[in-house]
């Protein structure tokens, strides 16, 4: 192995792509292979430990027995040691190094992968996913009935299969959404468990001495609330202040602990009145701004982005949504989140809202359609929320003449967050996109990605684009499909006529 990766040094750019590529998937190989055996392991312990309890207990004593030796405060098992599951995160742990809890989550993840999400796991095997994705599947299919599991783990196999590979929140997602369409009641039970095991924990900073580490977990819905809370919180403050984004967003958590619902601004205009309980707003300060900051003192308003159909707010179907940032959430969840919200309304059989296809800035509806229309970051891997992405023109807009250069368009459309969408601008990485948004990006290497396989268009069908009814190309394959199913109907009707029963 050495000498292989001292010749790496030797290989040109697109062929150290190709290494990397073949190493992720001899990891993934791998890590199938760990995940069982750890499996197996916990299989032997448990029946070691069920041989030691028969040589211990003869089984001569009741249930009724048992039952009143646990309400005594004994433990039946105290003579047998710890179980086999114990043992075996104790051995999985030591060999892995790892914390119990990951020993653990491996030994689950190995009976999955024996048992509940066999399919599924051969694609792990196959390096088409990695172990962590595969850990998502495992655990978001934990409540799943045994009857719906067989269902969920077919399709989540073929579709991982069937198409190029996708970023965690395109993953998790597809995850979700096979478990609300084949096992609508472990939505609900998954809702009540996330309930009951909300908690918050605060630990001091295993790398950084003075910090903390603070973490959480809650219903989806009331994370985005607290994530909202915090980023209207964090731009609400003058744009001199000198703290970046996550410096503003830590302050403003640390401002909700002390009972406030603003976050002091730290600008040289605002420290210097800091004693004055009116701060003057600066003359270069645009009316959003303003607003903004007014907002702030009355207590910043949390703003979060959900995609559902109109038909599922009426109440005519349950179909899920999509909270930005966080994933799927049910009906139900949905219909009070949107019960007093702003609404911006698509409607696939209107006019695309390309009023103005010369015009750099897109129309605030042509936003919502494209954002509406994706998950996260178009760019393969990526997981940066689309309400926060830009919109990029996927054929470079001409300023000079607007008439020429890739123009303002649903087609031409899609969102990147600012990172990749300066890789594409600066660099040669080059990207495509076909006329139902799909996009595909080519490297430096000239490595082709497909950027996203499953999108908002996948969960929402209403907001794929779809050709015009009217137009002449159309009419025409629509008229002589028409005549080939009313010949072969006419060729039933006259065999029919002619073989009357019985035949």
């Amino acid at each position: 192995m050495v000498r292989e990766t001292a010749s790496d040094n030797d290989l040109s750019a697109p062929e150290l792509v190709e290494v990397l590529a073949h190493c992720a998937s001899t990891v993934a190989a791998a890590q199938y292979r760990m995940i069982r055996t750890a499996s197996l392991i916990h299989d032997e312990r448990a029946e070691e430990h069920a041989y030691e309890c028969s040589l211990v207990d003869s089984g001569e004593r009741t249930p009724a027995e048992l039952m009143d030796s646990v309400a005594a405060g004994k433990d039946p098992h105290r003579d047998f040691g710890p179980d086999g599951l114990e043992r075996a995160i104790a051995e999985v742990g030591a060999v892995l190094t790892v914390t119990p809890a990951r020993a653990k989550a491996l030994i689950i993840a190995g009976d999955a992968a024996r048992y509940r999400l066999v399919f599924t796991s051969h694609t792990l095997a196959e390096g088409r996913i990695d172990l962590d994705r595969f850990l998502r599947a495992v655990t978001r299919t934990d409540l799943c009935s045994p009857e719906a599991i067989a269902d969920i783990d077919a399709h989540l196999a073929g579709a991982i299969l069937d198409n190029p590979p996708m970023s965690t929140i395109r993953f998790t997602t597809l995850v979700d959404a096979l478990i609300a369409r084949w096992d609508p009641e472990s939505v609900r039970r998954q809702t009540e468990r996330n309930k009951s095991d909300r908690k918050v924990t605060i630990t001091p900073d295993r790398f950084a001495r003075g910090n903390s580490r603070l973490g959480a977990s809650l219903p989806a819905t009331d994370g985005a609330t607290v994530d909202a809370t915090l980023n209207a919180m964090a731009g609400s403050v003058h744009s001199a202040d000198p703290r970046n984004k996550q410096q503003r967003r830590a302050d403003a958590l640390v401002a909700l602990a002390k009972g406030r619902t603003d976050l002091p601004c730290l600008c040289p205009a605002c420290t210097a009145f800091a004693d004055i309980d009116e701060v003057p707003e600066p003359a270069d300060r645009d009316e959003a701004s303003q607003t903004s900051a007014a907002d702030a003192r009355m207590g910043a308003r949390p703003v979060f982005h959900i995609v559902v159909n109109l038909s599922t707010l009426l109440g005519l179907d349950n179909d899920p949504g999509f909270l930005d940032g966080h994933g799927i959430v049910d009906a139900t969840t949905l219909r009070s989140l949107l019960a007093e919200a702003d609404r911006s309304y698509i409607n696939r059989h209107a006019a695309q809202p390309d009023t103005q296809p010369t015009k750099y800035t897109p129309s605030r509806k042509l936003i919502n359609l494209v954002k509406a229309g994706e998950l996260c970051c178009t760019f393969p891997g990526c997981n940066a929320h689309v309400w926060t992405a830009d919109i990029d023109h996927t054929v470079p807009f001409d300023h000079r003449n607007p008439t020429c250069g890739g123009q303002t368009v649903l087609g031409n459309l899609k969102p990147l967050c600012r990172f990749h969408h300066r890789a594409k601008t600066f660099t040669s990485w080059q990207d495509y996109q076909d006329d139902l948004g799909r996009g595909w990006f080519q490297s430096p290497t000239g490595h082709m990605f497909y950027g996203a396989f499953f999108t908002g268009r996948t969960l929402f069908p209403g907001l794929i684009p779809h050709r015009d009814p009217e137009h002449p190309g159309r009419a025409t394959l629509d008229a002589a499909r028409r005549k080939r199913i009313a010949k072969q109907a006419d060729d039933q009707r006259r065999w029919d006529e002619a073989n009357p029963p019985p035949f």
